[in-house]
């Protein structure tokens, strides 16, 4: 079993995303959140014993904190600036569905606090309290932790996709 350090939580400037009240999907007037993490080497990114901080390889581990159907009571990032915002854990009603995708597998993450601070530039900093929940997400030999993670996010208006993705070669939608 490894700790996932503070080495391997360094966060890259991420989205924050908003869903428009008038469309017609499920994540209609919700707010999204992705925060990228600096890349870490591995011997084998599928074994965790192998990571280590720092791009020497041989392989280079890429991933992101996810966060999706976040509730706040603004429609813009303007309206977020200076507040902070508390949340339950899942599956308690209002929780944020967030994850880190490590070892082949989706280890859900927990947040339990945003603070926003100033909409700066087309910019908002904001600070991530949140709990890497790694027994829920099988054996992957990662143990539990809390973390409080800072990060610059740059604002976006959502679009969900309408309908299934074709594959390749199936012409024209």
């Amino acid at each position: 079993m490894i700790d996932w350090t503070d080495e391997f939580l360094v966060t890259r400037p991420g989205v924050l995303g908003y869903y428009p009240a008038d469309v017609d999907h499920p994540v209609a007037d919700t707010w999204y959140i992705t925060v990228p993490l600096a890349p870490f080497s591995a011997d084998d990114e599928y074994e965790p014993a192998t990571f280590r901080p720092g791009a020497a390889g041989p392989t280079l581990v890429e991933t992101e904190i996810s966060l999706d159907s976040i509730s706040l009571p603004a429609t813009d990032p303007a309206a977020l600036s200076g507040r902070a915002f508390t949340f339950p854990v899942n599956p308690e009603d209002g929780y944020i569905d967030g994850s880190v995708y490590l070892v082949a597998t989706h280890c859900p993450v927990d947040v339990t606090r945003i603070e926003f601070g100033e909409w700066e530039g087309g910019r908002l900093r904001a600070t991530l309290h949140a709990c890497f929940a790694f027994d829920m997400a099988g054996a992957i030999n990662i143990r539990d932790r809390e973390a409080v993670l800072d990060t610059e996010l740059r604002f976006e208006v959502a679009r969900p996709v309408a309908g299934p993705v074709p594959g390749p070669g199936a012409g024209p939608v």
